[in-house]
Formats: C-alpha cells, sequence, structure tokens
C-alpha cells in the first residue's frame, strides 16, 4: 500500500517497521493499525482511498480498477513516516541520473528516463514529479527496465492539472541497479522556452522490511524547446 503524507511518500506492508518505532500490525481497506515498539501500545490510522479512475497503468488497454487500499493519503499528518533521505544505506546512497535530449522542437513529443545505480535491491520507489504544464503535456509514464513487467508487482500513475505525477511502483523480485532506468516520461512540447524543467518533488527509495535507502541529490532535468 502507498501512503502519502504531503510531499512526503511511503510504502506499508504488514510486518514492516516505519521510523524504527512502529511496526505494521494490519492493513485493510479502510485503516491501518500500529504497534508501538518501545512501549507495545496499538495505534490505528484510518484513510481514504483515492478513486480508481485516477490511477492509469500502462497497456493499450483501459486502466484496471485499483483495490481501495492500493494507495492513500495519511489522516492525520502527525502520523508515523520515514524521512525520504534518512538512513543511508549499507553501500553508500544510490545513484539518480536523468537522461534525455537537450532540445526538443515545439509539438513534439520526447522521452526523458530517470535511472539509478544501487548497490541495495529497491523493493518500491513511489515519487511525485513535477512540471510546468504551460510548457509541457505529460503523454505517458512507465516503468523502466528495473521494473519490468516480469518483476512489477505493482505500477500506477495520475497527472494533475497543476503539473504534478504521483507514481507507485514495487518489485516482486527486487535487484540491485547499476545505471537502470526506474521511470520513462513522454512528454509533448507545447511552445519554445530557453529551459523546460522537470524535477523530482518527493521520492522514497525502499529497500527490505519497508527499510528506506538514501540517495543523492538530484538536480531537475532541463531541455531548451525550440521553434
Amino acid at each position: 500500500m502507498y501512503l502519502a503524507r504531503g510531499e512526503e511518500i511511503f510504502t506499508a506492508r504488514e510486518g514492516d517497521t516505519l521510523d524504527g518505532q512502529y511496526k505494521v500490525d494490519s492493513v485493510n481497506a479502510t485503516e491501518v493499525s500500529f504497534v508501538h515498539l518501545p512501549s507495545g501500545t496499538r495505534q490505528t490510522l484510518q484513510f481514504s482511498a483515492l478513486k480508481d479512475q485516477e490511477l492509469s497503468a500502462q497497456g493499450g488497454s483501459p486502466p484496471p480498477r485499483a483495490p481501495a487500499s492500493a494507495m492513500a493519503k495519511l489522516v492525520p499528518p502527525a502520523a508515523p513516516g520515514v524521512p525520504v533521505s534518512d538512513t543511508p544505506g549499507k553501500a553508500g546512497p544510490a545513484q539518480l541520473r536523468w537522461e534525455g535530449p537537450a532540445s526538443a522542437r515545439a509539438g513534439a513529443n520526447f522521452n526523458v528516463s530517470l535511472r539509478v545505480t544501487s548497490g541495495e535491491q529497491i523493493r518500491a520507489a513511489p515519487m511525485q514529479l513535477r512540471f510546468d504544464p504551460a510548457v509541457l503535456e505529460s503523454v505517458s509514464v512507465r516503468p523502466g527496465r528495473y521494473f519490468s513487467v516480469e518483476k512489477t508487482s505493482s505500477f500506477g500513475y495520475r497527472v494533475n492539472p497543476d503539473g504534478s505525477i504521483f507514481v507507485g511502483v514495487s518489485n516482486q523480485t527486487p535487484a540491485s541497479a547499476s545505471d537502470a532506468e526506474m521511470l520513462v516520461l513522454t512528454f509533448k512540447s507545447i511552445k519554445a522556452v530557453a529551459a523546460a524543467e522537470i524535477s523530482v518533488a518527493s521520492l522514497n527509495l525502499q529497500g527490505a522490511a519497508g527499510r528506506t535507502i538514501a540517495y543523492n541529490g538530484l538536480t531537475p532535468f532541463r531541455t531548451t524547446i525550440t521553434p
């Protein structure tokens, strides 16, 4: 299950430990229960599911309806969470980089990929991306080779009118990565500008047992849109 708290996103499964203090005891369609490990007390957090039609999936057929617990917003905001860049991985922080064209013509489509190198196995990578909807139009979002169809247990995304994209993706059989594609984005350029920008607003790389994998700072991708 993907959980979001403002700009912060993370995943939670039964048995995961969040923030080193809260164990996910149970998850159902309306709530998730935690056990506070230091004290042994239980806490229940109710959440509201996103509408199924807000999720888009890879492929030409209509997107499948997601279960109610597939993506949820945390309520209240003070619920326990895991900072995106909290605990460094044993093999050092994961390295992220953008790959895409230096320029594109107005009215044309172009692809941008987000790549990762990590010595640790990445189980899930929920994220939020941002772009200027006055300059770019999101055409498609799909998992890269690291999250291939054979390995992917779930994938969904939502493009918002304000230029934000929410992506949830996870692996059934995670593996370490060496300069592998995590995500491939296709955009259509709307008008000529000196620099069209695509950035990662929030990203949570998750390894074994839901532990956060630290990653290097990632600068926005920029490309010039020519007439």
